[in-house]
């Protein structure tokens, strides 16, 4: 590090991995794809990590996925949804993302000739400062977002407030679902990670697709991350048939919709709506800020269940995009490799889901 960063510590690749997401359950900005446990199984062992320490304590780290192209001797280093660097209860300190994004540029770009790639965490408090830091400090914006609004609900209001926040569809669709008598759970037990999974499966058959989402991580991520980053599964029943589910991840300050799966019944009982409600309610309760409903896939239906989800005092974030930076040409060669197959195969789910290309 130079000397305006002397007090700073850097560790690459040094840190097991149980230690690893204890440090990560410590901020506000964690993020499950920046979790040892998510990211190691995910990508398959082609994960790096750098932590920053200042007096050593833990103040900023980056999960880092590799991708290297035999023939060039080059990569891409891609931090997706990162990096963390507000710890909990302590301000904001722009100083402490610029450090850590320079020890990343020396790591993975300067010494090891890879381009890094950063996606900045959706998020509607700290996103645009992010994403103006990255293009003051050299990074280029190359590739958009082919799904890039996501839909917050704000979490801060009353009960109250929230149901006049939803859209008038939203709202008359559940009162239409709170009259029916069903039962609705929260879980983190290894049979309902399970059962969930099954229904997932069974709503994929069931409409033709094949997605590549990790559903099956579920039971994973409830296993090994600490009891702080532990997901939820929240399951709505009737009459004893499991009707929808979703997996909640509670990482620090945001709450994240990361998997849901509905049966051929959820949608004459509108059980979709009696599980969202349910679950806004038992977030707001346990002081969360946000609710990320993630995006939208290009699916109208979709698009409208989240936008009167979010509500008029939510929030819709446009994500800018994938943020680069690189020192050797072959290092940028071989991110529009990889990114360039990316794009293929998303076409080819894309193509086998719609029958046509997804408008850009």
């Amino acid at each position: 590090m130079d000397n305006m960063h002397a007090t700073y510590i850097v560790e690459v690749d040094s840190i097991e991995n149980t230690a690893w997401d204890e440090i990560v359950s410590r901020f506000a900005d964690a993020h499950h794809e920046q979790t040892a446990c998510y990211a190691s199984r995910h990508w398959k062992g082609r994960d790096s990590h750098l932590l920053l320490r200042k007096g050593g304590e833990a103040v900023a780290g980056a999960r880092v996925t590799i991708f290297k192209i035999p023939i060039l001797g080059r990569g891409l280093a891609f931090v997706r949804f990162g990096p963390f660097w507000r710890a909990e209860g302590r301000d904001a300190d722009p100083a402490i993302y610029r450090a850590v994004i320079e020890a990343l540029v020396k790591e993975y770009a300067v010494s090891r000739g890879n381009c890094l790639t950063i996606l900045p965490r959706p998020s509607p408090d700290f996103q645009d400062q992010e994403y103006a830091f990255l293009r003051d400090m050299g990074f280029t914006r190359r590739r958009d977002m082919l799904d890039a609004e996501r839909y917050f609900v704000d979490l801060s209001l009353s009960e109250e407030a929230q149901m006049k926040s939803f859209s008038q569809n939203w709202r008359y669709n559940l009162r239409q679902a709170l009259r029916t008598p069903l039962e609705i759970r929260f879980s983190d037990s290894q049979e309902d990670a399970e059962t969930f999974a099954a229904l997932y499966q069974e709503m994929m058959s069931r409409k033709g697709f094949d997605s590549a989402t990790p559903v099956h991580m579920t039971s994973a991520l409830i296993a090994a991350l600490p009891p702080r980053l532990k997901p939820r599964l929240a399951l709505a029943f009737h009459e004893g048939h499991l009707l929808a589910g979703a997996t909640i991840g509670l990482f620090g300050d945001t709450a994240y919709y990361m998997f849901g799966a509905t049966s051929s019944a959820a949608l004459q009982l509108n059980a979709g709506y009696a599980l969202q409600w349910s679950i806004i309610r038992r977030l707001g309760a346990e002081g969360f800020r946000w609710y990320d409903l993630g995006g939208a896939a290009h699916e109208p239906g979709l698009r409208h269940f989240k936008k009167g989800l979010a509500g008029r005092a939510g929030r819709i974030v446009t994500m800018e995009g994938e943020y680069d930076f690189w020192t050797d040409p072959l290092g940028r060669l071989a991110a529009d490799a990889v990114f360039g197959a990316r794009y293929l195969r998303r076409l080819r789910r894309y193509g086998a889901k719609y029958g046509r290309l997804p408008a850009t």
